[in-house]
């Protein structure tokens, strides 16, 4: 999906580039855009497989990167630092010339909790922007409807009116409700901006641009006619309509989250209830023969049961209120790191230990019942867990920082010589060995990486007769280089007629009896060995002859022995 949307927004940054003519003139001194970002707690509702928060993170991320000098970037965002205020607004960065890499700190930084109070933050960026000279222009990106009682459609038009030069765009992300669509058209329409909307990553990332661009543009001679009156909606063709929210009094989740409703007629005690239909959509409409039904809504990782009654000749009502909050999950690789997947969450409840969510991706959400919940990430050999307790209607958003640095290894036969082929290699926490450890991570692999806990290891690696240990430390966001040469080479045979070769020490202990090695069949493989003198026994029958060989660290020793 991401490369869809960085797909997208090259071709619209390519067209941004062209300077031929358009039908509207390239401002000669660029423009000054302030981004409000929505960054209430729905923006951890999913869109295919990701947050939408990542989405943003990710859009603003590639729009950055070709971002003209000449055209200023200002940052507002709200609902990010608490839950249920509409006054959560902040203004992170004024308009200015873009530091990308500053302005990426900060994006990468929100985490959304709250309210979305987007017309307070309209003001607030628009009153910023009112003192400034040349093209002015805000571009809103929200997911949802206004929920701090606020008018949007006549605070845009107070706001056009104190500054004509003032131009609102509205890109609505995931936007299923039909309020938070108007709202946001009626916006756009009063200040003469465009009204986009985005329904996945790379949808967002072509709308953004189009925003862009339209700031660009000189504004037009004329002022915007005013909005078409809206034409009377038909009757609808469902007799059933109802909605999921949190908790009492919260706003309905409507597009933000992926709702299944199940209808079922009831049956007599041990009767199975007879199906009657499934709907995916957020706001229920259905069409019902009046009666009785059980129904159950699925949401996140919430199984909810209910009852409704459908009467003839009228709309009916279901309003579901889950008594659940939704959690947020975030891992990073160190304060200042953000990891991409290869992470394993866990998420257990408290009063019977029961698994209620599990996730690989870095960053996700899903909606629980509220209570009391142990929450478990893993982070390649790093495992952290935290206790939580979600609250109905809130937002719970937990960060993890798991604190970890990269081991890059390299297991080769000498120092600067050949890799070895598919050693085994074990990593155990600590400098010294402790009785019945296990490892924290393993592999089959010349070149292996681990991410590991900041501390001291030991690194044991096997290959045939070779086992060897080393002892290194890593440092949380450290990138660790290892070569860890072994000390051997290999061993092979010339043996025509032979059945069995045994590989024995060269020394002898002091019962006059060498140390068996290891024992090999015909047709006998390349062994690996660590460097010295051994002796080869070479068997057929009765028949056994010795030979000695020496092994060179990374070399290949081939050894010729016949019976006679």
């Amino acid at each position: 999906m991401v490369r869809c949307l960085f797909a997208a927004l090259c071709s619209v940054l390519t067209f941004l580039s062209w300077s031929g003519d358009t039908a509207m003139a390239q401002a000669p001194d660029g423009a000054r855009v302030f981004l409000v970002l929505d960054a209430s707690g729905s923006m951890w509702g999913r869109v295919g497989n990701q947050t939408k928060i990542e989405v943003a993170r990710e859009t603003i991320r590639s729009l950055l990167k070709d971002w003209r000098p000449q055209d200023q970037l200002g940052l507002v965002t709200y609902g990010h630092r608490r839950k249920g205020d509409c006054g959560d607004i902040e203004v992170l960065r004024q308009v200015g010339p873009v530091d990308a890499d500053a302005l990426m700190a900060q994006v990468n930084g929100i985490s959304p909790k709250g309210m979305t109070p987007m017309t307070a933050s309209v003001k607030m960026a628009a009153e910023q922007l009112k003192s400034s000279e040349g093209l002015t222009s805000v571009i809103l990106v929200s997911d949802g409807v206004e929920t701090c009682k606020a008018d949007p459609c006549s605070v845009a038009a107070e706001l056009k009116k104190a500054d004509v030069k003032l131009v609102v765009h509205t890109v609505g992300f995931d936007i299923q409700d039909r309020q938070a669509a108007k709202q946001l058209e009626c916006m756009a329409a009063a200040t003469g901006g465009l009204a986009l909307s985005a329904g996945n990553a790379g949808e967002l990332g072509k709308a953004i641009g189009q925003a862009v661009e339209a700031a660009r543009q000189k504004a037009p001679a004329t002022p915007p006619s005013p909005p078409a009156k809206p034409k009377a909606e038909p009757k609808p063709e469902w007799n059933l309509e109802g909605s999921v929210r949190l908790a009492e009094g919260d706003d309905p989740l409507v597009g933000k989250d992926y709702i299944v409703w199940v209808f079922y007629k009831p049956a007599p005690r041990g009767v199975d209830p007879e199906y009657v239909q499934t709907s995916n959509n957020s706001q229920i409409e259905a069409e019902l023969a009046p009666g009785e039904y059980l129904v159950q809504v699925d949401v996140g990782s919430v199984k909810f049961k209910t009852t409704a009654k459908v009467e003839a000749n009228k709309m009916n009502r279901l309003d579901v209120v889950l008594n659940a909050g939704r959690l947020a999950l975030r891992a990073k690789r160190t304060a200042d790191e953000n990891q991409k997947g290869d992470v394993f969450w866990e998420v257990t409840a408290k009063s019977d230990d029961s698994i209620v969510f599990n996730s690989y991706d870095a960053e996700t959400s899903t909606i629980v019942a509220a209570g009391k919940y142990t929450v478990s990430m893993t982070l390649g050999a790093a495992k952290q867990t935290r206790d939580i307790e979600v609250v109905a209607g809130d937002t719970t958003a937990i960060e993890i920082v798991a604190g970890v640095g990269r081991m890059q290894g390299s297991i080769v036969f000498a120092k600067g010589g050949p890799a070895l082929r598919d050693p085994f290699i074990q990593i155990f926490a600590g400098a010294e060995p402790v009785e019945n450890e296990t490892s924290v991570a393993n592999a089959y692999d010349s070149a292996p990486k681990f991410d590991l806990a900041a501390g001291v290891y030991r690194a044991q690696i096997k290959s045939d007769a070779v086992d060897r240990t080393f002892k290194f430390e890593i440092k949380a966001g450290q990138r660790l280089n290892i070569e860890f040469p072994l000390d051997a080479g290999i061993a092979a045979f010339d043996a025509p007629g032979v059945d069995t070769i045994e590989i024995k020490g060269a020394g002898r202990d002091i019962y006059g009896e060498r140390t068996n090695v290891t024992t090999l069949y015909e047709p006998f493989a390349n062994f690996a060995l660590p460097s010295g003198k051994y002796v080869v026994v070479a068997i057929k029958g009765d028949a056994r002859k010795e030979a000695e060989f020496e092994i060179a660290a990374g070399q290949r020793t081939v050894t010729k022995i016949t019976l006679p």
